[in-house]
């Protein structure tokens, strides 16, 4: 395959939820997306184990701008769109993505162009959920084109990173905010999280299991607590599961207080410690359909506000980082005698 070589990436359910307000901010987000990803430097792996080398990305992003905002004309709102699908087929909730890939130092094959488009739409997912959580969905995707049927497309939901932004505004705290793009673009690159494919650094580590959490589709098991726990221990530098006030009162020093109705801490360390201790139910992976969410709320093992008001202090706490432009957070606690 010749340098620059070009991947389409079509995904049959690409329409994220949203109001009308958050409707308008996420087109506003995925239009300013062309202009921003053209030629743009990006260092990524070269392979599965290969080194991190130097590449320039294009962005289409037209296809999934016109389906938008077609959706936000139609129906008001993507939710509103939503609805309007279950009931028509013919309410279109697909786009297209297509990524050009170049570099001006080595020849690329197949596989390391897929690898590279690979490594870019993860931290495509990353950045757009720090800058706006919930505002890209990659569901029923798959490649197309010559060698596509080589390669399989990840999918990432937008319900539970949409779910932690109106679940923090609905209790009042965290405080999740529109985010530049390109700031958040640019700390991450800081945080050279697209070199390889394992994370030593923690923010990393937070990083990739960020993408993991956006993998999560209606079941928001003991499973997906134990990753929500994970990055806010990495984050807030604290592994000490018998002591989370520590965990809360860290998170407070950071975020501000902490409403009880936003305080999501002790269920989540619960739930944890009942996984290791085998008490938590396991339930068989779910049919997806559009009712499943509403069927599983009320099941016994099932961590919808935990899991939501977690991933809303993960997420804020990750606007903080980018807002300071830090990568990590040093505490010291003292004490003394009266």
């Amino acid at each position: 395959m010749k340098s620059p070589a070009t991947i389409t990436l079509n995904i049959g359910n690409a329409l994220p939820f949203g109001n009308e307000k958050d409707t308008a901010r996420i087109i506003s987000l995925w239009e300013s997306l062309d202009d921003y990803f053209r030629h743009r430097p990006f260092v990524a792996q070269s392979g599965i184990n290969g080194k991190a080398k130097h590449y320039t990305i294009s962005l289409n992003t037209e296809s999934m701008v016109n389906m938008m905002t077609e959706a936000q004309t139609v129906s008001g709102s993507f939710s509103n769109h939503l609805a309007s699908h279950i009931d028509d087929s013919s309410v279109s909730v697909s786009g297209e993505l297509t990524i050009t890939i170049g570099n001006e130092r080595h020849s690329q094959d197949e596989l390391e162009t897929y690898q590279v488009a690979t490594v870019f739409i993860q931290q495509l997912v990353m950045a757009a959920n720090i800058a706006l959580p919930g505002s890209i969905q990659i569901l029923d995707a798959k490649y197309v084109g010559e060698g596509a049927r080589h390669y399989e497309a990840q999918s990432f939901d937008s319900r539970l990173l949409y779910g932690a932004m109106t679940t923090a505004k609905a209790n009042g705290s965290p405080s999740l905010h529109f985010h530049s793009f390109a700031i958040i673009w640019e700390w991450l690159d800081q945080c050279e999280v697209s070199h390889r494919s394992t994370a030593i650094s923690d923010i990393n580590k937070v990083l990739f299991t960020l993408l993991k959490v956006a993998e999560q589709r209606h079941e928001y098991s003991a499973r997906t607590v134990l990753m929500v726990v994970y990055q806010l221990e990495v984050l807030l530098d604290h592994r000490d599961p018998s002591y989370l006030a520590l965990t809360r009162n860290r998170a407070r020093l950071v975020l501000g207080e902490i409403p009880e109705s936003a305080d999501c801490f002790a269920e989540l360390y619960d739930v944890r410690n009942s996984l290791f201790l085998a008490h938590q139910p396991v339930h068989r992976p779910p049919l997806i359909c559009h009712g499943t969410a509403d069927a599983l709320k009320e099941q016994i093992g099932q961590h919808n506000t935990a899991v939501e008001l977690g991933t809303a202090l993960v997420l804020a706490l990750i606007q903080d980082l980018v807002t300071h432009n830090a990568q990590r957070y040093e505490f010291t606690e003292t004490f003394s005698r009266h």
